[in-house]
């Protein structure tokens, strides 16, 4: 399935060459001049991605970034700009904008970034069958997955790049759930998560605890893997 890409920079050159780059490499993107125009195309359409510049008249892009994910809270946004970062950009960063690059950009590391982020899925969970029998449904269903035993090789995970989703055991051995959620989050803060569990008390506590817009659903075990796929996909959009 193609990914769209909206695109929105207020050089008008630089949007039509980014899209034109883009499409090359199997995006449908579309390209827009300034922060409201991305901020109402966001509300209209499903993008998979936004790759949007800082610095801009009316609406700067941190300012669209916090608009557009009132209103799609998962919304992977990579920003641009060719001025230093600033304590508005690592405000930008803390609250899940997926990297900010330089001016000129690199588009060889922007497309790795879009492919890691609006495709990869890490699963956590410290029963190593468990996690193999999930690992090898969901790259039978044709996603690219990462895979952890525990919380700390999952930070480590998160380190070669950062997923669209982290199924995550809540009660991972050594772990309190709610830390390991935070801590993941921490990291990666665009991130997604499915949350499961065999204790479908204390998975009802900590996901009622966590902030809404992080926990995107939660299966009691023993559950319907087709639903996870579903979930997955619809997260993705693939």
């Amino acid at each position: 399935m193609t990914r769209r890409l909206l695109v929105v920079d207020d050089d008008a050159q630089m949007v039509h060459t980014l899209c034109d780059i883009m499409a090359l490499h199997g995006w449908e993107a579309r390209g827009v001049t300034d922060g409201y125009q991305g901020l109402a195309a966001v509300e209209r359409e499903h993008y998979d991605a936004v790759l949007m510049d800082v610095r801009m008249p009316g609406l700067n892009g941190v300012e669209t970034f916090r608009a557009m994910r009132t209103h799609q809270p998962g919304i992977r946004v990579i920003l641009m700009t060719a001025y230093a970062a600033s304590d508005l950009l690592a405000e930008a960063e803390q609250e899940g904008v997926l990297r900010i690059f330089p001016k000129p950009v690199d588009i060889a590391a922007v497309l790795a970034m879009l492919r890691q982020a609006t495709g990869r899925v890490l699963v956590v969970d410290d029963d190593p069958n468990y996690l193999q029998t999930l690992t090898d449904i969901l790259v039978h269903d044709g996603f690219t997955v990462s895979r952890a035993s525990g919380l700390e090789e999952a930070l480590d995970r998160l380190g070669e790049g950062p997923p669209a989703v982290v199924v995550l055991d809540l009660m991972l051995n050594a772990a309190e759930p709610r830390s390991a959620v935070t801590a993941i989050r921490r990291a990666s803060p665009g991130v997604l998560f499915i949350l499961y569990s065999g204790h479908s008390a204390a998975l009802d506590a900590a996901a009622a605890a966590l902030p809404s817009e992080w926990v995107r659903a939660c299966f009691h075990k023993p559950f319907d893997v087709n639903q996870l796929l579903a979930t997955l996909h619809d997260i993705t959009d693939r």
